[in-house]
């Protein structure tokens, strides 16, 4: 079994086509066709079924793509070891930060500088949404994410505890008060995005409407949470956004003309997270999460 074999197997699967894929790939469609009736008989199964409109992936072809996929994956982060190698950058660490966890990250290199000053960090910006997919793929190492759903392939530990905030305009009413209670937000319009970014942190700002009585009235946004274009709707008065901040992070990008005033409910929290592959024994990892915890993580 050819690892290219595989790859044109996953190509055919995405495209619905062998003429698609032929091209995504840069080969002729009659050596690719050949390869893929040679996988067939190797594995004994049919992948693909012909229809009017290309091919369609048999129910056996789908069990094995999943796995034929982590295959290309193990395979891809095989590659990459080889080349971070060859550049003398086995030692990196690829580091996946959600929106305003970089002081958090950057607090981590500095004290590993001092026990480890051979390791270099590599960061990259990222949902925390899209983290643990990543995780499972090796294309990063670590992630730091606010509160996610569990996943049976990846371990986590919380590090910190970020309150709630209010975003408002400067100019709105509110933005004179010291904290700010649910009931003082009934009528306000909240801009709440798309539960795909960030379900726990979407699921957790309508459950605490919920517990103060108030149906709030929501303007749904894809955009990331607390991103650029969010933050100046709310700075113009559009409409108010709850994210979560700390001592040394926080969820939204700052700007001239906006408030942030505290959210004085019970529970008006969210976790930041470090999160890594199960099993994973890398040394470098393992300072990492040390140093995680030496900084971070309270009882």
């Amino acid at each position: 079994m050819e690892i290219h074999h595989l790859r044109e197997f996953a190509a055919i699967a995405e495209t619905g086509s062998f003429s698609k894929a032929a091209r995504q790939l840069h080969i002729a469609q009659p050596p690719l066709s050949r390869h893929i009736q040679q996988l067939e008989h190797e594995l004994g199964i049919k992948l693909f079924v012909r229809t009017a409109s290309g091919v369609q992936i048999t129910r056996e072809g789908a069990l094995v793509l999943n796995q034929a996929r982590a295959i290309l994956d193990d395979a891809s982060a095989l590659m990459d070891l080889a080349t971070r190698a060859r550049a003398g950058r086995a030692g990196t660490l690829r580091v996946a930060m959600a929106p305003g966890l970089c002081e958090v990250v950057n607090r981590i290199r500095i004290h590993l500088v001092k026990s480890v000053p051979q390791l270099s960090i590599e960061g990259s910006d990222m949902s925390s949404a899209q983290q643990y997919a990543a995780l499972r793929r090796r294309l990063v190492d670590v992630g730091l994410l606010r509160h996610v759903p569990d996943d049976g392939e990846i371990d986590t530990e919380p590090l910190f505890a970020e309150r709630f905030v209010v975003l408002v305009s400067e100019t709105h009413p509110l933005a004179k008060k010291r904290t700010l209670k649910l009931k003082q937000l009934a009528g306000e319009r909240l801009l709440l995005q798309d539960r795909d970014w960030a379900a726990l942190a979407h699921d957790k700002i309508l459950s605490m409407y919920t517990a103060a009585g108030i149906t709030p009235s929501v303007a749904t946004r894809e955009a990331t949470p607390g991103n650029q274009a969010s933050m100046l709707a709310v700075a113009s008065g559009e409409a108010i956004c709850l994210s979560s901040s700390g001592s040394f992070s926080r969820s939204y990008v700052p700007l001239n003309g906006l408030a942030a005033i505290p959210l004085e409910e019970p529970n008006a929290e969210l976790f930041v997270q470090v999160a890594w592959r199960k099993g994973e024994t890398s040394s470098v990892l393992c300072d990492f999460l040390k140093a995680a915890r030496q900084l971070f993580h309270r009882p």
